[in-house]
């Protein structure tokens, strides 16, 4: 090998070496650096990352991010959320495992509301319109009026120590089916042997008069209103509305001629109008017949079955009275506030004093939780909320023994 030098460095042989030309950048990772001239390669070691001549190599790439806490978090959220209502579930069943009567449902808890004694009297409410319609719920429906009332009732009759119930009506009646329930359960706790009376409040009309009329004797407010003795059944003819102004024509598919009867759709026939009319006449003989039996021999109706139906159908045209009317007609037997149907309950009962009390349900964890929560609700674009489920229910068409005014 030759020992000659590399002229590119030090020049020809026997010549002093170039002059270093290069410039000298700081590198940033300690001394300075130099850099060649164009065209000439770096001499001695290689410079370090940065070094002007070259690209610096690129950084690494961030780490990935890892989901597996994320997962975790899930998973535990569903455990815990799965755990907790099993443990709602447990306690619910333990905390309705309490006393229960014939049909094994849950003995209601009684609260003496006044009086004292082992004798009782019940005092049982019937507010609001009568129907057999659940209440909303998240985990289901509570019950309805009908439910409780029935439940109550039922326990009255049930015990020994209740001489008597008093019923205080504030209703405008409701359906035909859900006021007859009442009324039967109504009249198997008079023929138990207890004492019914009832005590028409604010309003007492239609189906609140038809579960009143088999008692003992009904105490009207002074300021009540009563009567409405009939049946009612609401239908609207929106053809024009729907075809001459929203385009919109019914046509439904259908197995008879009367399947679509009381449809919105088109006006109905006179056959159809005889069809429900003849319904109608059926539930309004049932209504007479149910005031007819109760109220026979009291003031002017007479005694006699058949004669007091007659007398009863000069009233039951679907029109009012108030507390002092329907005593002169012999709808009621007295006029007075609570403590007047009270002393009469006592009174009829053969006693001078007793325990007055109402019923109560202790409600589990999961009847809670249901009754916390309502039935669906639509927003519309005026920003008003509809409770959807009640407006199907009062949309749909239904026979009913109530005092609807303005309807």
């Amino acid at each position: 090998m030759s020992d000659t030098q590399d002229t590119t460095q030090f020049g020809a042989p026997g010549q002093p070496p170039l002059p270093d030309r290069r410039e000298v950048v700081p590198s940033g990772y300690g001394p300075a650096t130099p850099v060649p001239p164009a065209g000439r390669p770096p001499q001695g070691p290689l410079p370090p990352l940065g070094y002007a001549g070259y690209p610096a190599f690129p950084p690494p790439p961030p780490p990935k991010k890892s989901n597996t806490g994320w997962w975790v978090a899930l998973i535990v959220l569903v455990v815990f959320g799965l755990g907790g209502m099993m443990l709602v579930g447990f306690i619910g069943v333990l905390s309705g495992a309490g006393g229960t009567q014939a049909g094994g449902q849950r003995k209601l808890r009684e609260v003496v509301v006044e009086g004292s004694g082992d004798d009782k009297i019940a005092l049982i409410d019937l507010h609001g319109v009568i129907m057999d319609v659940p209440s909303g719920g998240l985990f289901g429906g509570g019950p309805s009026i009908v439910q409780s009332v029935i439940k109550q009732v039922r326990q009255a009759a049930e015990d020994p120590d209740v001489q008597g119930i008093l019923l205080s009506v504030d209703s405008p009646g409701g359906g035909v089916t859900a006021s007859d329930e009442i009324c039967h359960e109504i009249k198997k706790a008079k023929e138990a042997g207890k004492v019914i009376v009832v005590h028409c409040g604010d309003l007492c009309a239609s189906g609140g008069y038809y579960v009143s009329a088999p008692a003992d004797a009904i105490v009207a407010s002074p300021t009540c209103i009563t009567g409405s003795i009939g049946v009612i059944i609401g239908h609207m003819n929106m053809q024009e509305l729907f075809e001459q102004k929203l385009g919109i024509k019914d046509r439904p598919i259908k197995s008879g001629p009367h399947k679509d009867i009381l449809s919105s759709g088109r006006e109905m026939t006179a056959e159809e109008l005889a069809i429900i009319q003849s319904v109608v006449d059926a539930m309004y003989d049932r209504f007479v017949s149910i005031v007819a039996a109760g109220r026979a021999g009291r003031g002017p109706i007479p005694a006699g079955i058949e004669e007091a139906k007659a007398a009863v159908r000069k009233v039951a045209d679907g029109r009012i009275f108030t507390g002092e009317q329907a005593l002169d007609l012999g709808l009621v037997d007295k006029v007075g506030y609570l403590e007047d149907a009270l002393a009469e309950t006592l009174q009829r009962a053969g006693l001078t004093q007793a325990s007055v009390v109402r019923y109560r349900s202790d409600p589990t964890l999961m009847e809670v939780l249901a009754g916390e929560a309502r039935g669906p609700k639509v927003e519309i674009n005026t920003g008003v909320q509809i409770d959807a489920r009640g407006f199907l229910e009062q949309a749909t068409p239904r026979f009913e023994y109530r005092w609807s005014p303005g309807r």
